[in-house]
């Protein structure tokens, strides 16, 4: 408990000396949902194309949003690092970082997916588009505080 709390404190200063608010944050959700329009088209298309494909016929929509994933997390950190955050952090660290980040969400939009298609029956479009919608504050939020930390934008937060 105290080593959260210990935490929680860090992460609070840390927001607070890059002066992420309210409004800072919302145009910056507002610029990562703009760009984030062309990601998910792309990763739309090719979670199409594979669907189609169907590159695991006992799990073709689980496989083909995991495959569509990893593929898309690489093409979205690279606009995300070129349109939406501005990082002076070098691309590769950036990536890594991403990596990471992608890698554990991966794990479990895949399991929800596979929920929502082979358990719950859903058609797997919809549910791509209830996978999408609702890990992409969470992505939005890990991305921008671990791939691209704040402290190296090209300007401070607060300009």
């Amino acid at each position: 408990m105290r080593s959260l709390k210990k935490t929680m404190w860090w992460m609070r200063k840390r927001i607070d000396d890059v002066g992420w608010t309210f409004r800072v944050m919302f145009n910056e959700f507002l610029k990562f949902n703009i760009v984030g329009v062309f990601n998910s088209t792309f990763a739309l298309v090719l979670y199409e194309v594979l669907y189609w494909v169907d590159i695991w016929p006992s799990h073709t929509a689980v496989a083909a949003w995991a495959v569509s994933s990893a593929i898309g997390n690489v093409e979205a950190h690279f606009m995300h690092y070129k349109f939406t955050f501005k990082s002076k952090f070098p691309y590769f660290k950036s990536l890594n970082r991403a990596f990471w980040t992608y890698s554990g969400q991966l794990v479990v939009t895949t399991l929800f997916h596979y929920l929502m298609v082979e358990i719950f029956l859903l058609h797997h479009t919809f549910a791509w588009f209830v996978n999408t919608c609702v890990f992409g504050y969470i992505n939005f939020l890990l991305i921008r505080w671990i791939a691209f930390p704040p402290e190296y934008d090209e300007k401070p937060l607060s300009e």
